[in-house]
């Protein structure tokens, strides 16, 4: 052993300490360099320093003991060996010392060289794997603390065991009721539960699955478990990595294509639509001036009346395209709010739909274009009135702060919309309605991305349909 050991002795018989030295002198082939502290008080501050390598520590210390000075050096985070020094074999003595964290105890009657280097040699391996255990558990918590996404562990059944701080943040349960919680109960998939009893024989690796929250939100995540044994008692640790924002920027993505693609077909055919829709027109107008029989008049006034229903047909497939083209001014989101309820009420009141406003107690404001964000929220209000029975309507329309997003809520009790068409309503011309053009909602979402924010949809057939839109908050 060629590294300097440094060692305090703490003993305060100086013809014990004289003999000890003379101990460690005899072990040749290691070197130390000992420090002697002969009272309690004395050796209190040099722990404190924690410059050694190797601590011995006298039982009997006049008013303390031994064990005082064990436990004193676990307070200060001492994780270098201490040795005890007993001047007799008490068990009990000995036994507490190793509770504490003692590496080893000595009789003095007994030393000699020979056992003092045993015992230091067995201190030191013993301690030396001690640390690297407590270094390694420390590294790796902090990685599982740390991580952003839901880390557990349970066991076979899927009660929640042990879990990180993310898991409470994607789920919104506090960490009293997760532990009352089973990881099946998360997952929105009747199949799962079949799946998760396989899992010894099949490990979970990213499987996509629907995580739903306390809020009864539905979130689109990762799930990845495994089986794992710890002496010989098995456990399951796995991971839920929400991928949601991920799905939502894939299908914004998709969504901007599609709609710089029809963009461009529409501006093309209203170009070459209106050009000779103008002459038809013109040639109407040009006509009816030189008619002088009225009945002859009421044909050309159809064609006047059909060529403008077609521009205006026309004027709306194009508005999708342009609605980034806005101004953004800072606006209160409940006064667009207001108008665009205010808007809809004629539709309100013929179908006896009730309207529940829980709007936010303070002022919500945003850099807005309060006629484009008008028209998106009367879209959205407009298509919850068709989607609802006459008089068994209740639209909620709620603000709130979340986080540093401003969310703007609409909850209806209509029809819902099925799982098949989830992913097509935001396109462009898609509708499931006889009489519709299939723009409202393309439009809605056009305008929404125009204000960066972000439109999510939940819906279950029968039940009805919840829009979330979420905008930055300026805070």
């Amino acid at each position: 052993m060629n590294k300097l050991i440094r060692v305090l002795l703490v003993d305060d018989d100086e013809d014990d300490y004289f003999l000890t030295r003379e101990y460690f002198q005899d072990l040749v082939n290691w070197k130390f360099d000992i420090t002697w502290c002969a009272t309690f008080k004395d050796a209190e501050a040099q722990i404190r320093n924690n410059k050694f390598d190797l601590y011995l520590f006298d039982y009997l210390l006049g008013e303390n003991t031994g064990i005082d000075l064990i436990e004193l050096a676990c307070n200060f985070e001492c994780e270098e060996p201490i040795i005890l020094l007993t001047g007799k074999g008490d068990t009990k003595i000995a036994v507490e010392a190793l509770r504490l964290g003692a590496a080893d105890y000595l009789i003095k009657s007994e030393l000699d060289a020979e056992k003092l280097e045993r015992s230091i040699r067995y201190a030191l391996e013993r301690t030396s794997v001690l640390k690297a255990l407590r270094h390694s558990e420390r590294r790796y918590r902090r990685v599982f603390e740390e991580s952003n996404d839901f880390l557990f562990i349970s066991d076979l059944e899927g009660n929640i065991i042990d879990f990180n701080d993310a898991a409470s943040i994607l789920t919104g349960y506090s960490g009293e009721e997760l532990k009352e919680k089973k990881i099946t109960e998360f997952v929105e998939d009747p199949l799962f539960a079949t799946r998760w009893k396989d899992i010894a024989d099949q490990p979970i690796h990213d499987q996509e699955v629907r995580l739903i929250t306390k809020d009864a939100d539905k979130k689109y995540c990762l799930f990845s478990a495994s089986v794992e044994v710890d002496d010989d008692h098995p456990y399951i640790q796995g991971r839920l990595h929400d991928m949601t924002a991920r799905k939502q920027s894939e299908k914004e993505r998709l969504f901007s294509e599609k709609m710089a693609v029809t963009g461009r077909l529409v501006r093309m055919l209203a170009h070459e639509v209106r050009n000779p829709l103008t002459n038809v027109n013109l040639s109407a107008e040009q006509l009816e001036m030189e008619l002088t029989d009225e009945d002859q008049k009421f044909y050309t006034q159809i064609i006047k009346r059909n060529c403008t229903r077609i521009n205006d047909l026309i004027t709306q497939l194009l508005q999708p395209s342009s609605s980034e083209d806005i101004e953004l001014v800072e606006s209160s989101v409940h006064s667009v709010l207001s108008q665009a309820i205010s808007a809809a009420l004629d539709r309100v009141q013929l179908k006896r739909i009730q309207i529940v406003n829980e709007f936010a107690e303070e002022e919500l404001a945003l850099p807005l274009d309060t006629v484009s964000l008008q028209m998106a929220f009367l879209n959205l209000i407009t298509n919850a009135i068709e989607a609802m029975e006459e008089d068994k309507g209740i639209l909620r329309i709620s603000t709130r702060n979340h986080g540093d997003h401003i969310q703007v809520v609409f909850v209806d009790n209509g029809s819902g919309i099925s799982e098949e068409h989830m992913d097509k309503i935001f396109e462009p011309y898609f509708t499931g309605k006889n009489n519709g053009m299939g723009i409202g909602l393309s439009t809605t979402m056009s305008i929404i991305h125009a204000h960066h924010g972000r439109i999510e949809v939940q819906s279950e057939l029968g039940k009805g349909t919840t829009f979330t839109i979420s905008f930055q908050s300026a805070k």
